[in-house]
């Protein structure tokens, strides 16, 4: 095993190597920075350009461009308020809330040096497990990814602010409207109301880039939002953000975890391990209240987890080459053009391709950092433009990313209805991240509830790590409660 991490080294610090990753970086950040444009659509752009290229250098070039876009991403949350990708909306929670208060270097810096801790604890994980990981997969199987599906759905109430009854009327409505279209397991049509569009369902971009980004925009035309909040960003808030990073490491590491667990389930989704983050931070706190507010352990939370799920979701697509996240789908797609099939031969036949794709990995989200870092108070003169010009530009892009899921004006027109909701959620008060996450989650549940019980009956209940996750689950939804009736009567 020695030999082979050292040959994985050796590969991943080749100058053919080196090369490809500096072609790639900017890219992937550019794709995370954009709205709407996720690592999703920057590999389904990217690959073609790996024809002709060595395979470790292919899978290199593809693997760096995504890794880094949730990087550049925290960058639009933070700065327009507005998700790079779907799953930066939990930095949104208090990422804004910071910058409204003049701390967005802080923001930015906790951001991008979390995104590089977490993206390095993900590659360390995946090194660890790459020898061992088979067995560990194998004890998840139908059952066990419901029960992590919902327990995911126990934090949609810790997740922000405000009323939690608020909170979960919105998670509950999230989950009405991921029922819309085919059903899953049966493929029957349910509420489509005779439209071929929504026989699909409704898509996650369009969702999040209305929840989010239309309720902005409309904030900077009425002269409030982003382009109110001008000046520099100071270097010193900055090096506070990353300070504040090292000086909760307890909360980078747990958060990290998380973000690797949920990673290495195959079908749980990247979008669902910022917001499991977050709401784990938020009950881990002595002061839940204060999360939503504008403090950067929230901001911290989600970006640690957001890059660290990356070295998760190799672990499954290595081993099984079954794909650990819709982006991990697509480079499995980058394997078989370069002439690489993963699965268990080729953990036996190619250990050391799978070490240097570690290094690769680490070393993507470090310079990932560091240049977004160099280019921040650059970025950060984007919030200084006068309302007039940012929101136009913002809302073009928004329909950009919103059509270029699939070509289809449907999406641009979903986006504007999706607007409608998250205007109304923010004025009233409901909870825009738990609907995200409720939608997320919904189909997951339903999936992998009516495979299990097809399956086994309602004797899945009785699988020893069943009973295991409805424990912790039980501990998530019961524990903050808990903890404050004991502080209570101490």
């Amino acid at each position: 095993m020695l030999d082979a991490l050292l040959q994985g080294l050796g590969q991943a610090f080749r100058p053919d190597v080196l090369l490809a990753m500096a072609a790639a970086l900017p890219a992937g950040l550019l794709f995370g920075v954009l709205p709407g444009l996720s690592g999703l659509t920057a590999l389904a752009i990217l690959i073609p350009f790996v024809y002709g290229m060595d395979g470790f250098g292919g899978l290199a070039f593809l693997l760096t461009a995504h890794a880094v876009v949730y990087t550049g991403g925290a960058i639009t949350a933070i700065l327009l308020g507005i998700p790079g990708s779907p799953p930066n909306a939990a930095t949104i929670i208090d990422g804004v809330p910071l910058r409204d208060r003049g701390r967005a270097g802080e923001a930015l810096g906790a951001a991008l040096a979390a995104s590089a801790v977490g993206g390095i604890l993900g590659a360390v994980a995946l090194a660890v497990l790459l020898p061992v990981l088979q067995p560990v997969i194998l004890l998840f199987g139908s059952p066990e990814t419901f029960l992590l599906s919902l327990m995911g759905l126990t934090f949609i109430a810790a997740v922000g602010t405000g009323s939690p009854i608020k909170g979960l009327f919105a998670g509950v409505f999230g989950l009405a409207i991921s029922f819309v279209g085919y059903e899953p397991v049966s493929g029957i049509p349910r509420y489509w109301f005779g439209s071929t569009y929504l026989l699909d369902g409704f898509r996650l971009v369009p969702l999040a880039l209305g929840l989010f980004a239309i309720p902005e925009i409309l904030a900077l035309m009425a002269g409030r939002g982003a382009g109110t909040h001008k000046g520099g960003l100071p270097g010193r808030q900055v090096w506070d953000g990353i300070g504040a990073v090292f000086r909760r490491p307890w909360l980078t590491l747990r958060s990290s975890l998380i973000g690797t667990g949920i990673g290495i389930i195959p079908g749980v989704g990247g979008e669902t391990a910022p917001f499991v983050a977050y709401a784990a931070g938020r009950q881990s706190d002595r002061n839940p209240e204060r999360w939503g507010t504008g403090i950067v352990e929230g901001v911290i939370a989600p970006e640690a987890s957001n890059n660290a799920k990356e070295g998760g979701s190799l672990v499954p697509t290595l081993a099984f080459g079954i794909p650990g996240s819709s982006g991990m789908a697509l480079l499995l797609g980058g394997f078989l053009v370069l002439g690489l099939q993963p699965g268990p031969e080729f953990l036996k036949n190619h250990l050391d391709i799978g070490f240097g794709l570690v290094f690769v990995l680490a070393v993507a989200n470090l310079l990932g950092a560091l240049l977004m870092l160099a280019l921040a108070p650059l970025l950060a003169r984007v919030v200084t433009l006068p309302a007039s010009l940012l929101a136009p530009g913002l809302l073009c892009l928004v329909v950009l990313g919103s059509f270029s899921v699939a070509n289809d004006m449907n999406d641009v027109l979903a986006t504007f209805g999706f607007g409608l909701v998250g205007l109304f959620c923010h004025r009233y008060g409901y909870n825009r991240a738990a609907l995200l996450l409720g939608f997320v989650l919904g189909p997951l549940v339903e999936r992998y509830l009516e495979i299990s019980l097809n399956l086994y009956g309602l004797s899945f209940l009785g699988r020893p790590l069943v009973l295991v996750l409805i424990a912790v689950t039980l501990l998530a939804f019961l524990g903050p409660a808990l903890r404050r009736r004991l502080r209570a009567r101490s």
